[in-house]
Order: structure tokens, then sequence, then C-alpha cells
């Protein structure tokens, strides 16, 4: 049975694809892995297939789930251990469409059942709106894992986001992998003073390891290569291959009701001061 991990902050620009596409591809060294590219942008999709133009996409399997039952469901192959539902722009639409809304959870619940037993880890590639589609898509998941920036808004911006994680009906606590700080500068002062305070507010929650910025990635994107085909020349690599396996050793972590209760995770800060209004100094 897969493990399925939704990569996801509403955050934009804190490279949710990246971290996708990097932990697909080093997991897939060893393990049999699915991303599903629900992201109405569909990057993570150019960035593996080298075209956004895939008849049998995330948004077509949805639409004949929704009409026509239990369609079959064949992913894309990239390679033997990494497959593939490409993304699609008509994804957005989903947000208005009445049935979707009714019955969106079922469609992704249905989704994930049809392919678990057939990869070891399905990683899902997360938009950054807070809509249905995307509630869908976590209440689905067994994992949450949350890529972020350095800026002075972090810590507030984790709080106020695992407050609204925390409202998703489920049946069982979303499982919390845990924060991780990507485009990292490690000789910047305020990258080091914003991890420190993270890891005081929030504790265990911060892993320990970080990607540094690097245009390696970009390039590695482009290109539509494996950043680990630049594993000697670019440390960047190196961070996520290092990233990766910390995410494993933290698939038994925390639950989302054991961290709010862990770090009184509310709408205030523990000053009664709003969450949207503190900043770093």
């Amino acid at each position: 049975m897969s493990h399925t991990i939704a990569i996801y902050n509403f955050k934009g620009g804190v490279g949710k694809t990246s971290t996708t596409l990097n932990l697909a591809l080093s997991w897939a060294r060893s393990f049999k892995v699915l991303v599903i590219d629900c992201d109405p942008q569909a990057n993570l999709t150019l960035a593996l297939s080298n075209t956004n133009n895939h008849q049998s996409n995330l948004f077509t399997i949805s639409k004949k789930l929704l009409h026509d039952g239990q369609p079959k469901i064949e992913p894309l192959e990239i390679s033997y251990y990494l497959h593939l539902i490409p993304g699609d722009y008509q994804m957005a639409a989903l947000e208005s469409n009445s049935q979707f809304i009714s019955f969106g959870h079922i469609i992704f619940y249905k989704l994930l059942g049809t392919l678990k037993h057939k990869y070891d880890f399905i990683l899902l590639d997360c938009p950054t709106h807070f809509g249905v589609t995307v509630k869908s898509f976590l209440v689905n998941t067994d994992s949450i894992f949350i890529p972020a920036i350095p800026d002075s808004f972090s810590v507030n911006g984790f709080k106020k986001l695992l407050h609204y994680l925390s409202e998703i009906e489920k049946d069982t606590p979303l499982n919390v992998l845990g924060i991780y700080f990507n485009l990292f500068r490690k000789h910047t002062l305020h990258h080091q003073k914003v991890k420190k305070l993270a890891e005081k507010e929030l504790g265990k929650l911060i892993l320990d390891q970080h990607v540094r910025e690097s245009i390696r990635v970009s390039e590695a994107h482009d290109s539509h290569q494996s950043i680990y085909n630049f594993l000697e020349q670019s440390e960047v690599a190196g961070d996520f291959m290092a990233l990766s396996e910390e995410v494993i050793e933290r698939l038994n972590s925390m639950s989302l009701d054991e961290v709010i209760k862990e770090h009184g995770v509310e709408e205030k800060c523990s000053d009664g001061q709003s969450v949207l209004n503190q900043t770093v100094n």
C-alpha cells in the first residue's frame, strides 16, 4: 500500500513543484512513484514530459469519474519507477462546478483508491489556493509536506496554514510530515534568524534539512533533466537527496491534532496579536 503525500502551501513561490519533482526523482531510484499534477498551471507536467497537451489528464479523469463511474486510469510512464498523471488548466473550472463541489471528495477517493496498490509513494503537487479542489485532495491523502521560504512572514504564515488545515473534515487526523525551507541562503543573517525563530516556535515540525538557492534547479527543469544529473557539480542536488531521506524518516510523524495541541496553533498568537500582523523583526 502506498503513502500519499500532498505538497502544499497557500503561499506561492515557495517551490512546491520543484519539491514534488525532486522528491519523486529521488525516491524513484528505489521505489515506484506516482506524481499527480493537481495545479491548473501544470508546470510539473511540463517539467517531466515537455508538453501540457495530454488527452488523458487529471481533468479528463475527474470528469469521467464524475459522470461515467470508473474509467480506466493509465498514468504516463516517465520511467519504469516514475509515473505521472498530467495536469490541465481546466482543473480551475472545477471550483465552480456544482457537481464537483458536492462530490469532489468522493472523486479523488475513487482515483487514489484505484492507484494506491500500484505504487509505494503518490505525490500530489497542489495549487496555492484553499478551495474545493485542494480540500478534496487533502482529505484523501495520508500526509502533508510544506515547503516554505525564509521570509518575514514565515512563522505566522505557518500558524495560519496549520489552522486552516485543521478545519478539513477527515476521518483520521491529517499527518504533518513537516516544514522545510527552500531557496535558503545559509550565509544570510535574516534567513538564519527566520529558521531559528521557526524552530523555537514550532520545534520538530521544522526539518533539519533545507535546500539552498541555486540556478541549477531552474536549469534542470528547463532542460527537462533531473537535478541529480548535476549531482557532482551541484550542492543543491545533495540537498534534495538529503531532504528525501529525512522526509521518509518522518512518515510516522505528528498528526495535525497533535501539532495544534503542542504548539497552540490558533487564529491568535499567544500574546493576543493576529497571526497576520506579526512579522520577524
